[in-house]
């Protein structure tokens, strides 16, 4: 009889994003993961018994890693600043949207394991809203954001940027200095002095 070859959680976790980007919920199977990992499906059915406990499990580590690197930010940067670096972040990580965007279908999830994480995904999800609109109300104290703008409309703003993104993923980082410049600067074409 062969010898199971032992999972690698980290690379699960990268192979789960990869096959839900590339196949969507539906596509998504333990057979295909198994595949792509190279391991017996029984491997993976010791660490979960459902797929949906699978998908929340890695969708909670993936906003608990972009909260917690939210976090590391805030306490480098203040006001306007905070908010142009959550923005990079955001970009970087613009998966979460798509994996939000799966929420409805893991709804009806069988699972109570999964429905706990969609619980605390949502806990996440309305904590990282709420620090976006505290930052935008400190970078008004700071007099870097306009007093007369709603804190959710500027947060709202920052927070759904992530649905604009270039045509090619080569320089995220340019793409989110622009939209941080048309947020400071608008559009209007800048007048020689």
């Amino acid at each position: 009889m062969a010898r199971q070859k032992k999972m690698d959680e980290a690379e699960m976790l990268k192979e789960t994003e990869k096959l839900l980007l590339e196949r969507g919920y539906e596509g998504f199977s333990f057979k295909a993961l198994s595949a792509n990992l190279d391991i017996a499906r029984s491997t993976i059915y010791e660490y979960y018994s459902h797929k949906d406990d699978l998908i929340t499990d890695y969708m909670f580590i993936l906003v608990k890693k972009v909260m917690d690197e939210m976090e590391k930010i805030k306490s480098e940067t203040t006001g306007l600043d905070t908010m142009k670096e959550w923005l990079k972040l955001f970009m970087r990580y613009d998966q979460v949207h798509y994996m939000i965007s799966m929420r409805s279908q893991l709804d009806q999830s069988e699972s109570e394991i999964a429905r706990n994480r969609l619980k605390q995904m949502d806990g996440l999800h309305g904590k990282m809203f709420f620090m976006l609109s505290n930052q935008v109300k400190k970078a008004k104290e700071l007099g870097e954001v306009r007093d007369d703008l709603p804190n959710e409309l500027v947060a709202s703003f920052f927070f759904h940027s992530i649905l604009s993104r270039p045509a090619n993923d080569e320089n995220i980082e340019g793409w989110a200095n622009k939209l941080n410049d048309i947020i400071e600067n608008g559009v209007r074409p800048h007048k020689e002095s």
